[in-house]
């Protein structure tokens, strides 16, 4: 089994250093593991949630140093999650291209300056038009699965992560977006981490997951680990939501290249 979403300290918000996430991968049998920590922005755009420009060259040197001394036990991807805003989207694909990396996470975490991620910044969900925040989440999206950047949506219904449920179920919006991801050859990420959340969740839902499955989306699995001992977390509920919705099949990746392997 893999796990393709894990951060470290330089994001700030996380703990520990890859070798401490790859020691637990190896622990929990896992066949593989991704670094995926938060791509840098320009200037002091969100400094409490990822890492500088100029600390970038130590995370790669960090992953160039755990794969020689556990190479010969598990593979070591070399990931990012990136953020999607549209105003810095020349900076992202520059970033992207100059990273080298095997595989990049696509998420959303802002709509506007609004951190929908942030428990400091849940309050601004008080008043607000939840389906209307719900459409702009996913308008996003939209852009996101087009810009043609990305390998991996990560989280894809993170919108709910604090408990605040849409009355529309957005299907039609939804099923656009998967004829997008269908046709650009993107995979869907499910990621355990929701469960650690207000929600209680999985991202992403039961039901947006057998959309999943009616499209044929590929998918990836994360833990979105922000601390070694979440690595392969609650793996044995994704082992069977592969099964159920994927045909026991998962996407790894080499060099921005997507194949399928069966989990068992």
């Amino acid at each position: 089994m893999v796990d393709y979403h894990t951060h470290t300290k330089l994001c700030n918000h996380a703990k520990g250093e890859p070798r401490d996430y790859v020691l637990s991968a190896i622990s929990k049998n896992l066949s593989e593991i991704g670094l995926s920590d938060h791509m840098p922005l320009p200037g002091d755009f969100d400094p409490d949630h990822r890492m500088k420009v100029e600390e970038f060259e130590i995370y790669r040197s960090w992953y160039r140093e755990v794969v020689e001394e556990f190479g010969d036990k598990i593979k070591i991807r070399f990931g990012i999650e990136a953020e999607f805003i549209e105003s810095e989207i020349s900076f992202i694909s520059d970033f992207i291209k100059y990273g080298d990396f095997d595989y990049v996470i696509g998420s959303i975490h802002f709509i506007g300056e609004w951190n929908i991620a942030s428990h400091k910044q849940s309050w601004k969900w008080e008043g607000q038009d939840v389906n209307a925040v719900y459409e702009s989440y996913y308008q996003i999206m939209k852009k996101l699965v087009s810009s043609g950047l990305f390998d991996v949506i990560g989280h894809f219904d993170l919108i709910k992560k604090f408990g605040h449920k849409a009355n529309d179920d957005f299907e039609d919006l939804i099923r656009e977006i998967f004829s997008m991801i269908k046709r650009n050859g993107l995979c869907v990420e499910i990621n355990i981490s929701g469960l650690r959340h207000k929600v209680a969740e999985i991202y992403p839902s039961f039901k947006i997951l057998e959309l999943v499955k009616e499209y044929g989306i590929p998918i990836t699995l994360g833990s979105d680990a922000h601390d070694p001992g979440d690595v392969g977390r609650d793996f044995s509920m994704a082992y069977e939501l592969v099964e159920r919705y994927a045909d026991g099949k998962i996407s790894v990746f080499d060099k921005r290249e997507r194949k399928e392997i069966k989990i068992r």
